[in-house]
């Protein structure tokens, strides 16, 4: 019953360029059919969003670097599972994966969504400074309290640029698709830079 109903879903995509095919939407891709279309469109995607992917792969390797170190300090530190509360050295390294982890969701949301609707160039430079900036705060926090200071500011700064670029550009984006007004153009027009 399920795939009866998921059926119309996957074809979907095909009739809608089946659509904008006919009707010469695509007029440079007049000559391929609907599915090459398809494959066409999805390859420029994907390539579009390769940096995107490629920080996200590191994040999570640094974040499952993060985890094994937890473990590591279990078996020095002698901390047994479930148990959180040990040394002070453990303490520190299993609060900052967790801190790391907590902020990951964050970070990996605002990531994409600046990618998709701001800049995938910058999002990813962005990116890779975020992932800096929480390697140096772990290896600070590790070592001592204070040491993560610093890099949990640089941090925190960083996310705060990819939110600002996430913003703007989901603004910018609902402007001109839904109330048909391109504010960087407007901008540039009432600054007589257009």
């Amino acid at each position: 019953m399920f795939q009866l109903w998921l059926r119309p879903l996957q074809l979907l995509p095909v009739c809608i360029l089946t659509v904008c095919h006919c009707s010469g939407v695509f007029q440079s891709h007049l000559s391929l059919s609907p599915v090459a279309l398809t494959r066409r469109l999805a390859a420029g995607m994907l390539e579009q969003a390769v940096g995107l992917g490629a920080v996200t792969v590191l994040g999570v390797l640094e974040q499952a670097y993060f985890s094994l170190q937890v473990i590591y300090a279990r078996r020095k530190y002698s901390v047994s599972p479930p148990a959180t509360v040990g040394p002070p050295e453990f303490e520190r390294v299993f609060r900052a994966q967790a801190n790391c982890s907590e902020y990951f969701p964050i970070f990996i949301t605002v990531l994409w969504t600046s990618g998709v609707f701001f800049s995938q160039g910058l999002s990813a430079v962005c990116g890779l400074l975020y992932l800096y900036g929480r390697f140096q705060y772990f290896r600070g926090y590790s070592e001592s309290a204070q040491g993560r200071l610093a890099p949990l500011y640089f941090s925190a700064q960083v996310l705060w640029v990819l939110i600002g670029f996430s913003s703007l550009g989901v603004l910018l984006t609902f402007c001109r698709v839904y109330l048909n007004v391109d504010l960087l153009l407007e901008l540039g027009s009432a600054l007589d830079l257009v």
